[in-house]
């Protein structure tokens, strides 16, 4: 299964995601795999948060610009999608590893 471009694009400026739109910051080569990934599913989070708030104050009448609602809804769409597609080749790559004989 193939990453859709923006989804290959969101893991590899996975520190940008949370930031500024247009930002990628580079991901610390330093840092393990589990620390990527807990920093990722934090912003996930926020994305989901920040969708989640908009979407409120849009409900209520606040000025809020629909298009800044359905931009935040979409990325919150897709970092959970490639947050999911993520964990689903970690599975697949543990199963497999696990199939392999000793």
């Amino acid at each position: 299964m193939e990453l859709s471009k923006p989804a290959a694009s969101l893991i590899g400026g996975i520190g940008g995601i949370g930031g500024a739109a247009g930002s990628a910051a580079a991901v610390d080569p330093a840092a393990s795999f589990g620390e990527v990934l807990k920093g990722f599913v934090g912003q996930a989070v926020d994305a989901q948060k920040n969708a989640e708030s908009l979407t409120l104050a849009a409900a209520q009448g606040d000025s809020v610009a629909l298009q800044d609602v359905v931009q935040a809804v979409s990325k919150a769409e897709l970092t959970l999608q490639t947050l999911v597609t993520v964990r689903d080749r970690a599975v697949e790559a543990y199963q497999q590893i696990m199939q392999m004989p000793v």
